[in-house]
This record gives structure tokens, sequence and C-alpha cells, in this order.
């Protein structure tokens, strides 16, 4: 009987535990979004300002096709590195970007990034931008982008393009 009694010991302290690693197991699935997201403004107004972000991938493959706002004249997907030939800095757009499932496609300072041409007084402003992602399997995000010159103060309106 002693046996028996340690052995339902046991199983009642192993439910508990078991119950958590399965409930620890249970995170929420996979789902595509974009994170980390800024817009950089360029110090001459009339050149191209520069958006860094994470895409983060879902539970399938899927690709970033385009990005834009209201807020800005145009928006171009672009992807800058070296020329292994002449060691010379190179920036190409692209139209699509990978973002396998459950990886990343990160978009940072000397590879895939967003340019952004004539940003408006309102999301200077405001000191921050939505801007809409689209990926090839039809999803589309909305982010409020922050926005900021380039020594991360908030913008200066005043030198907006109107």
């Amino acid at each position: 009987m002693l046996k028996r009694k340690s052995a339902i010991g046991i199983q009642l302290w192993a439910v508990p535990l078991a119950l958590s690693a399965m409930l620890s197991g249970c995170g929420q699935p996979a789902q595509l979004r974009v994170h980390d997201s800024i817009l950089t403004l360029s110090p001459v107004d009339t050149n191209p300002s520069v958006m860094y972000f994470t895409a983060l991938g879902g539970l399938n493959d899927t690709k970033l096709l385009k990005v834009s706002s209201p807020s800005a004249i145009r928006m171009e997907i672009h992807s800058s590195g070296k020329d292994p030939e002449t060691g010379m800095m190179t920036m190409e757009p692209l139209s699509e970007v990978p973002v396998p499932k459950k990886g990343r496609a990160e978009f940072k300072q000397g590879g895939k990034h967003v340019m952004v041409w004539g940003v408006n007084l309102r999301a200077r402003k405001l000191g921050e931008m939505e801007t809409e992602f689209l990926f090839a399997d039809g999803t589309r995000i909305l982010v409020k982008v922050p926005v900021r010159e380039q020594d991360g103060s908030i913008p200066d309106e005043k030198k907006a393009l109107s």
C-alpha cells in the first residue's frame, strides 16, 4: 500500500509539470508583421529620405511587393551593397523581397531599405507617417512609422515641401 501511495504521489506531482510543459509550447502562431520601423529624413528636403524596418514572416513564405504612404510622393524598395570588383557602393531598386515563413527580412543601413521622396508637412508635424506594406499573399499591413531627423530629433515641419 505504501508503494501505491508513492506512485500516486509521483503521478499527481507530474501532472502540473506536464501541463506546464504543454502550455509553454502553445505560443501564438507565427504572424506576418512589420516592426522596428523608422523613417529618417534627408537633411536636404529635395533628396530622398530612408526607411528601415523588419518584416517578420508568418506561417507561409511570401514576398514584400510594395511600400506606400499618402504622406510621401514616391517610395521605392532598394538594396545597397558593394561591387566585388570595384569596391564601390551600389544601389538598385527591387521589385520584391522574400519574407520566409517564421523568418525575417531586415531593412537596415547598408542593405535593403525604402527610399522615400517628398515627405509631407502632416507627417513631419505628427512625427509619424502611416505606411502600407503590401505582400504577395494579399496581406496589407498599416504601420505608423516614426519620422525623425538624422540626429533622432523630432522633424522640423518648416522645411517640408508643400
